[in-house]
């Protein structure tokens, strides 16, 4: 991603991991609604995580797989696919599975979270993703590497801090206007159920 660097501040995130490999969570071991949620790609939007459909595992699954385990703070993001979506784990987040398909990124104290999913979400950071990713145009990938070298450009912390604060925001306003809107077409599918069958 283009951006101007100065002294210091080339600093990237302190810590990257890759999700578990397939082999560590197979299909037969997911389970009902009681388990341990395993974030997938799809259950990552840029305004947070989408439970619906989210799959999950044992608790005693989940802790054979203590190292991909998610804190708050860390960043999730799709190593496949739509390149760049990612979210901040929150306190509701704490103890799910990093899964098969996304990288969790743990950022020093210097590095404020939210900051950083803008960041990463942003049109150059994106673009920069794309040009560097593998597969077919139907399904981009990005090596553990290759997002090591994206460059963050990083403003003082309480920059940052402001900067994540505006776009947290904006991402709620986002979801409750999506919820809003998910309510209207279920609202109007109903109604135009209910005319048709008179």
């Amino acid at each position: 991603m283009p951006t101007e660097w100065e002294g210091d501040d080339r600093r990237p995130p302190r810590a990257a991991a890759a999700g578990p490999s397939g082999s560590l969570i197979r299909a037969q071991d997911y389970v009902g609604a009681e388990g341990v949620p395993v974030v997938m790609p799809k259950d990552i939007s840029d305004t947070g995580f989408i439970v619906d459909g989210i799959k999950r595992i044992t608790e005693s699954h989940a802790e054979r797989l203590d190292r991909f385990r998610l804190n708050p703070g860390d960043v999730v993001i799709a190593r496949r696919g739509d390149l760049g979506r990612c979210a901040v784990v929150g306190e509701e987040q704490q103890g799910w599975v990093c899964g098969t398909g996304c990288f969790v990124i743990s950022p020093p104290g210097t590095v404020d979270s939210r900051y950083l999913a803008a960041l990463l979400r942003s049109p150059g950071a994106r673009e920069w993703l794309d040009s560097h990713s593998t597969g077919s145009l139907a399904l981009r990938t990005v090596s553990l590497d290759v997002l090591g070298m994206l460059l963050v450009s990083l403003p003082e912390l309480d920059t940052q801090r402001s900067i994540g604060e505006a776009m947290a925001s904006f991402d709620a306003h986002e979801r409750l206007l999506l919820d809003q809107l998910a309510t209207v077409r279920g609202i109007r599918s109903k109604a135009l159920s209910s005319f048709l069958a008179r």
